[in-house]
């Protein structure tokens, strides 16, 4: 062969070599790109159903989510459950959904100066703190005998969309808040919150208690007292056109007086007629006394949490009893227990 053929030969067979080796390079990339970008998730396995969540950051940029871009999201699968009021164990379940933290990246996220306001499609809305979100400061109980059993491990909150794999019941669903968490430790159901349409991240609100001290005593957490507002509410404007919001006294008494269970804020009319009195007390020991007779299924005494649409301030925090026709001794600011005494057959 001449050394002009050997040398044609040589140019075949190299260009040869760059195009197989250009080939097989693009092959590798191609696979490679899920690689690059993250695990593809085919959303239509996925099979949600039509909802809708709206997410509103802290300076009011909203953005609404249906179930195709929700579907999208990274998802969170683990075990969880409640436990009710009355005591009771139940819906515990594998849940499958998209984290809280996940959500609220799309909007910019929260810091520890704020706190979540989470509204179901009925009006029902509890709002958690930030630490909350983050998985603590949780009452938990033991998944087995139910008593209270802490844990040193955070929860995750989690908008779930799946229970045991199915999608989520109508009267449930299409999205709940469900907290999972360690060790398959259960907590209170209030929080659990059906049909969840909106996360608002709003400025950051600080927790309290209401101690309850009556036959049934309970301290009453304000996630707790929230809740119940969505039932049992009351609103009173002042003379200035302040308008204070919370609930009426007589659930509050009928809460410790009555039964636990299910029927716990129902109101004994037999036993408030016999007569006993009713104590609320502020922080500085300062006792205002009201007779069962006057608070029984009374809404214009108002135990109050809001003033204007936000919560109250000092001096009025946490609580303070108001309404119309009651005088300026009897509205007691910084309420923080509410006493039963000389309860009869007690």
């Amino acid at each position: 062969m001449t050394s002009e053929k050997k040398s044609r030969f040589g140019r075949k067979y190299l260009l040869a070599i760059v195009v197989i080796g250009i080939i097989v390079i693009g092959v590798v990339l191609w696979q490679s790109i899920p690689l690059l970008v993250g695990p593809q998730k085919n959303t239509s396995q996925l099979n949600l159903p039509p909802m809708s969540l709206t997410l509103i950051a802290l300076n009011g940029t909203q953005l609404v989510l249906n179930q195709t871009s929700i579907g999208r999201l990274p998802s969170f699968v683990s075990e969880g459950g409640l436990e009710n009021s009355a005591g009771a164990l139940q819906d515990n379940a594998n849940y499958t959904g998209v984290t809280l933290s996940t959500l609220l990246a799309l909007v910019g996220g929260m810091n520890s100066s704020c706190s979540l306001n989470v509204t179901a499609s009925d009006g029902y809305n509890i709002v958690f703190t930030y630490d909350q979100v983050q998985g603590w400061n949780f009452t938990t109980y033991n998944p087995v005998t139910g008593a209270e059993e802490s844990t040193t491990q955070p929860f995750t909150l989690v908008l779930a969309y799946y229970e045991n794999g199915a999608n989520l019941t109508s009267d449930i669903g299409p999205l709940r808040l469900v907290i999972l968490g360690p060790q398959d430790l259960l907590t209170d159901g209030h929080l659990w919150i059906y049909e969840v349409s909106t996360l608002q991240i709003v400025p950051s609100v600080v927790d309290w208690t209401l101690v309850l001290d009556g036959p049934n005593p309970y301290n009453m957490t304000r996630e707790y007292f929230e809740a119940g507002l969505s039932w049992h509410n009351a609103t009173w404007v002042d003379t200035n056109n302040n308008v204070w919001f919370g609930m009426p006294l007589w659930y509050l008494v009928g809460f410790m007086e009555g039964p636990v269970g299910a029927d716990r804020m129902q109101f004994n009319d037999t036993l408030a007629n016999e007569g006993y009195t009713v104590n609320v007390i502020n922080g500085q020991g300062t006792i205002q006394s009201f007779n069962s007779t006057y608070v029984a299924n009374n809404d214009n005494i108002i135990v109050a949490e809001e003033l204007n649409g936000a919560p109250l301030p000092a001096p009025y925090w946490p609580l303070r009893i108001c309404g119309p026709g009651l005088t300026g001794q009897e509205m007691l600011v910084n309420v923080v227990e509410i006493q039963m005494t000389n309860v009869p057959g007690s």
